[in-house]
């Protein structure tokens, strides 16, 4: 007993921290899996907080992009551009990536092999195409405003390979979900077209936007993640990237989307919003360049040094990735190696 007690004391500015971040497992912090806190509203009040805070750092970003990108952002809940590069550069990235030889981490989910590189400074020094990608004005500027805190987003290549894998398993990307309780954005570039062969990024358009509805709904959600056992329903609830169901969709008057959209076509979503990956029909290859802006939602500021924070963030997750590389390589859940993507 004392010793259970003496952890919770050591871990318990741990998990107040987290609860005034990003922290989001209901499984790992008790503060946050609370079932009396979440039955007072404490998941509510936090999404409602950052919701906030993310509209008043839009508000100070606007300048950053047009007036209609600005609307349907935050109507839509996502960014589309067909032939976002000259048809050059474009190509130009394509066989860049296409022929990427180098450090590629991979692994399973479902049927699906992922193929995954973060893009550092280092690699950008090696990959003219690609250097150019991150610099280029009109996509800095959208992420930093979509983002909300004049942030470069963190970069990979992601190759995914269709139908690779034949032993039956869950697949958390195929179910519609929000990532996390508050407003944060991905990106997307597609170095490969997509349609129904290829699994296309399905999107809830409006979903990222708070109604009495998707309140309600998360109320319920979050007091269905705090079971413990036996009683907790088996749909990820326990680490808050909650799962909706076509019926829950249907209630709150939401339809999704599929992105079939061309080579060269640029989506940015905040993934608040509902959001899966598309079933693929055949086996097939999609490729893309993977942009994720994820930072302390109850900050209210933003950062005054876009390139010099964008670094620091560059640096601290390679640090995260490799501690999190030795436990899933130790554990099978993924492989490192030293080559090409699988195309």
């Amino acid at each position: 007993m004392n010793v259970r007690f003496f952890k919770k004391f050591y871990l318990l500015p741990k998990w107040l921290l987290e609860l005034l971040s990003w922290g989001k497992s209901f499984k790992n912090n008790p503060i946050i899996g609370s079932y009396w806190l979440n039955r007072c509203g404490l998941h509510v009040v936090r999404i409602v907080i950052a919701h906030g805070l993310f509209r008043f750092r839009l508000l100070l970003l606007s300048p950053l992009v047009s007036a209609e990108d600005r609307r349907h952002f935050r109507q839509h809940g996502f960014i589309l551009k067909h032939n976002f590069l000259p048809e050059g550069d474009f190509n130009q990235l394509a066989r860049e990536l296409q022929s990427y030889t180098g450090q590629v981490r991979e692994f399973v989910e479902g049927t699906t092999l992922t193929q995954r590189v973060f893009i550092t400074a280092r690699e950008r020094a090696q990959m003219p195409a690609m250097g150019a990608l991150v610099e280029n004005p009109g996509l800095d500027r959208l992420m930093r405003y979509c983002s909300s805190k004049n942030r470069r987003p963190l970069y990979y290549v992601e190759n995914l390979c269709n139908h690779a894998n034949v032993a039956p398993r869950p697949d958390p990307q195929r179910d519609l979900h929000a990532d996390t309780f508050h407003p944060c954005v991905k990106g997307w570039l597609y170095i490969d077209a997509t349609s129904e062969s290829n699994g296309p990024f399905i999107y809830v358009p409006g979903s990222h936007r708070l109604s009495w509805r998707r309140l309600k709904w998360e109320y319920r959600q979050s007091l269905e993640a705090c079971k413990q056992g036996a009683r907790r329903d088996p749909g990820r609830y326990w680490d808050g990237s909650f799962r909706v169901s076509a019926a829950d969709l249907e209630v709150m008057g939401f339809e999704p989307r599929a992105f079939r959209v061309p080579a060269n076509t640029l989506v940015v979503a905040n993934v608040y919003g509902f959001h899966s990956r598309g079933e693929a029909s055949e086996p097939s290859h999609r490729m893309t360049v993977w942009m994720q802006a994820r930072d302390n939602p109850f900050n209210p500021l933003f950062t005054p040094w876009p390139k010099a924070t964008a670094s620091a963030f560059e640096w601290g997750w390679s640090k995260v990735l490799t501690k999190l590389d030795r436990a899933k390589l130790a554990s099978g859940e993924q492989r490192n190696f030293a080559g090409r993507f699988s195309r």
